[in-house]
């Protein structure tokens, strides 16, 4: 099994980016690089995010991230402009939440 800080990073902030990037393009009709600077990602991040260009476990994680309305506090603190650090926290305590679910 791999470390959680691994899995954190590896599988699981991509499957909570990917689905904030999604919200904040559907829901608030966000342009992709308006999404990179909310999320502090390059623009081609949000690119691959959007067409789903990552691996089935991130897939899998962002799958359960959106069908269980896990990001939508995230994409409503970036549409209301809340500060990086306030938004950067929040992506922080679903990741160690994710993680210590066991959802992967």
């Amino acid at each position: 099994m791999e470390p959680e800080c691994k899995m954190i990073g590896k599988y699981i902030l991509p499957a909570v980016r990917a689905s904030v990037a999604e919200l904040m393009k559907s829901t608030y009709g966000w342009r992709q690089e308006d999404i990179a600077d909310g999320l502090g990602v390059v623009q081609v991040a949000v690119s691959k995010y959007l067409n789903e260009k990552y691996s089935s476990d991130v897939m899998k994680i962002r799958n359960y991230i959106i069908k269980n309305g896990l990001g939508k506090e995230i994409a409503r603190s970036l549409s209301e402009g809340r500060s990086s650090s306030e938004i950067h926290a929040e992506i922080d305590r679903l990741c160690a939440s994710l993680a210590s679910s066991k959802v992967l």
